[in-house]
C-alpha cells in the first residue's frame, strides 16, 4: 500500500509541469489568438464601424438644431435650384456653387427642412470617416486609419469649431478624403482613371470652399514626388499621369463656367466669385489676424489639447523614424497645406479650423500607433500594439464627450438631456437670431402668397429660406455692403434698387451687430434710405425683442407697436395696403 501511495505521489510529481506546461500553452495560443484577430480585416472594420456609430449617435442629437446664417445661405441658394433658378441669378455670395449644388442634392433626398440638411449632412460626415480610413490605411496602416477617422470624427464635432454646423469646410474636407481614396487606388494600380478621379475630387473640393485651392497644391506636388520615387521613371508616362491629374483638378470649374455662360449668369458668377472675392482675400493685416487667430484657436487648443500634443509628435515620429520617403513627404505635406488651407485673408473663422483637421487626425494616429508597436516589441507582448492606440483613443473620446465646454453655461455640449436642441442654439449663438428666424418666417409664411416676395436687411438668409418666399433682391447677406472695398457702395445702392423695384409683401430690419459687423468708416445709405422708406410703406407688424441672455421676446400685430427693451431686435413691416407690389 505504501508502495502505491510513493508511486501516485510520484506521478503527480512528474504531471505537475506538464500540466503548467499545459496551461502556458493556452494562454500564449489565446494570446496568439487575440493578436490575430487584431490583426485581420475583421477587427479594423468593426473598429471603424464602432467608431462611425458613436460619433452619428451623437451627431444625431443636433439635426434638430436651428440653421446658423451660413447653413441657411446654403440651404435658401439650394431652394432657389430646386425650381430651376442657377447660382448668382436671384441671389448672390462669392462661396463658388459646389456647396449649393450638395445643400440641393441633400434636400432633394431628405427633405426642405433644417432636419433634413442635417441628417443629410450627419451621412456624409459618416462618409468622410470611412473614405479617410480606407485611404490612410493604404498609405500607412490599417491601424492609422481607424485611429484618424476617429479623431477625425470626434473633433469635426466639437463646439470650439461650430462642428455640428453643415458648414462649406465639411463638404470641402468630404472630397478631400474622396481624392486621398482615388490616389491610394492610383498608388496601387497605376490606373490612369484614378489619376483623373484624384484631381477631379481636389476640384470638387475647391467648388465646396475656396480655401481648398491648398490641397490642390498638396495634392499636385504629392502626385508628381511620388512619380518620381517610383523605379524606374519613365517621363513620358510621369507627363501623361500629372496632365491627367491636372484635367481632372480643371473639369468641375470649367463644369461651372460653361453652365453659367449657358444660363446667362456668368457675369454676376464672375463678380461675385472672382472680382468681389479677391478683394475680401486680400483680408486683414497680421496685427489683426494674429488676435483674430489667438481668440478662434485658444479654445479648440483647450478643448482638444492632447490630440494636438499628439500632432506635434507625429510630425517628429514621421520625420526621426523608419518610414517610407513617400510615408514622410506625404503626412508633413498634409500637415503643411492643411494648416495654410486656414490663413487665407487672416479672418480665421472658427469652422476654418476645419480643413486642419484630417491632417492633425492622422498625425496624432502616427504617434499612437507607433507608440503601441514600440511598446509591443519592447515588451514582446504583441497585444500591446493594437490595444494602447485604441485604449488612449477610448479615453480621449471619453473624456471630451462627458466634459463641459469651457465658458458654456449650458453644461455638457455633447449630450444634456435637460437642453432641447432649439435651447442649446440659444445658448451657443446667443443674440444672433437663428431660433427667432423659424418663428418669424412661421408668421410671414401665414400671411402671404405663393408669388410674394420679401426682403431682409441683415445677413439672416435662412429667414426666406424658411418661409419659403423669394427674396425681393440678391443681396441675401449684408456683410458685404459694410466691408471696406471699392464695391461697398454700388452693393447698397443696388440692394436698395432692387427692393424698390420688387416691393416686397415684407420687409425685415435686422437691429442687430452680428448680422451687420459695420465698421466705423462703412457708407451709411442703407440706413438713411431704410428709415424713410419703411416709414413710408410699410407698417410695423412683429417686433421680436432678443436679450443677451434667455428666450427672445414676440410680439404681433397692434402688439408689435412698442419700444423693444433690449439693443437687439429684429422688425417687422408689412406693406401698406393700396401700394401694390410689381407683378
Amino acid at each position: 500500500m505504501f508502495a502505491r501511495m510513493k508511486k501516485e505521489h510520484k506521478n503527480k510529481k512528474s504531471n505537475s509541469p506538464v500540466s503548467t506546461s499545459s496551461q502556458s500553452k493556452k494562454k500564449a495560443e489565446t494570446s496568439s489568438s487575440l493578436s490575430a484577430f487584431a490583426g485581420s480585416n475583421n477587427f479594423y472594420f468593426i473598429a471603424i464601424a464602432i467608431l462611425v456609430a458613436a460619433v452619428s449617435i451623437i451627431r444625431w442629437r443636433f439635426v434638430e438644431m436651428p440653421l446658423e446664417r451660413d447653413e441657411g445661405e446654403y440651404a435658401y441658394f439650394a431652394h432657389l435650384i430646386l425650381k430651376g433658378i442657377t447660382p448668382y441669378k436671384e441671389a448672390y455670395n462669392m462661396k463658388l456653387p459646389g456647396i449649393y449644388y450638395m445643400y440641393a442634392l441633400i434636400m432633394f433626398i431628405f427633405g426642405q427642412s433644417f432636419k433634413g440638411i442635417h441628417i443629410g449632412f450627419l451621412i456624409m460626415n459618416a462618409g468622410t470617416m470611412i473614405l479617410l480610413f480606407s485611404a490612410l490605411k493604404r498609405f500607412f496602416n490599417p491601424m492609422v486609419g481607424v485611429i484618424a477617422a476617429g479623431i477625425y470624427g470626434l473633433m469635426a464635432m466639437g463646439m470650439p469649431m461650430l462642428g455640428f454646423a453643415a458648414h462649406a469646410t465639411h463638404f470641402a474636407v468630404f472630397y478631400v478624403a474622396l481624392s486621398l481614396f482615388f490616389f491610394s487606388k492610383y498608388e496601387e494600380n497605376k490606373k490612369i482613371v484614378f489619376a483623373l478621379l484624384t484631381g477631379g475630387m481636389f476640384g470638387m473640393a475647391f467648388l465646396m470652399k475656396q480655401q481648398a485651392i491648398y490641397f490642390i497644391l498638396f495634392g499636385g506636388i504629392v502626385f508628381l514626388i511620388f512619380q518620381f520615387l517610383d523605379k524606374p521613371v519613365r517621363i513620358v508616362k510621369v507627363l501623361v499621369n500629372t496632365l491627367t491629374f491636372s484635367l481632372g483638378v480643371f473639369i468641375p470649374y470649367l463644369l461651372v463656367v460653361l453652365l453659367m455662360v449657358a444660363t446667362g449668369t456668368f457675369e454676376k458668377f464672375w463678380f461675385w466669385t472672382v472680382q468681389y472675392a479677391s478683394k475680401y482675400a486680400s483680408g486683414v493685416p497680421w496685427s489683426q489676424g494674429k488676435d483674430l487667430l489667438s481668440m478662434m484657436f485658444t479654445p479648440i487648443w483647450a478643448e482638444f489639447k492632447w490630440i494636438w500634443l499628439l500632432a506635434i509628435a507625429g510630425a517628429v515620429v514621421v520625420l526621426l523614424t523608419k518610414f517610407s520617403v513617400k510615408q514622410k513627404v506625404f503626412a508633413l505635406c498634409f500637415a503643411l497645406f492643411a494648416a495654410l488651407a486656414t490663413t487665407p485673408g487672416f479672418y480665421f473663422r472658427q469652422h476654418y479650423f476645419i480643413v486642419l483637421l484630417p491632417a492633425a487626425a492622422l498625425l496624432a494616429a502616427i504617434t499612437l500607433d507607433y507608440s503601441g508597436r514600440f511598446l509591443a516589441q519592447q515588451l514582446r507582448i504583441k497585444i500591446i500594439g493594437p490595444a494602447l492606440p485604441l485604449v488612449i483613443l477610448f479615453l480621449i473620446f471619453y473624456s471630451t464627450v462627458t466634459s463641459e465646454p469651457s465658458g458654456a453655461s449650458f453644461g455638457k455640449f455633447y449630450y444634456n438631456p435637460v437642453i432641447t436642441p432649439k435651447e442649446l442654439c440659444k445658448a451657443i449663438y446667443g443674440t444672433n437670431p437663428f431660433t427667432e428666424s423659424v418663428e418669424i418666417a412661421k408668421y410671414i409664411k401665414a400671411n402671404s402668397s405663393d408669388t410674394d416676395k420679401i426682403a431682409v436687411l441683415g445677413s439672416e438668409p435662412q429667414i426666406p429660406f424658411y418661409a419659403d418666399r423669394k427674396s425681393a433682391t440678391g443681396h441675401i447677406y449684408t456683410y458685404g455692403l459694410m466691408e471696406i472695398h471699392d464695391y461697398n457702395l454700388k452693393m447698397q445702392e443696388e440692394m436698395i434698387s432692387e427692393i424698390e423695384k420688387n416691393k416686397p409683401l415684407f420687409l425685415v430690419f435686422c437691429n442687430i451687430p452680428f448680422s451687420w459687423l459695420s465698421k466705423p468708416n462703412s457708407p451709411k445709405r442703407i440706413f438713411d434710405w431704410y428709415g424713410k422708406y419703411s416709414q413710408e410703406n410699410y407698417n410695423v407688424v412683429g417686433l421680436v425683442d432678443i436679450p443677451d441672455q434667455g428666450p427672445s421676446s414676440f410680439y404681433w400685430g397692434a402688439d408689435a407697436q412698442r419700444n423693444p427693451k433690449n439693443k437687439n431686435s429684429v422688425w417687422v413691416f408689412q406693406r401698406k395696403a393700396g401700394i401694390v407690389p410689381n407683378p
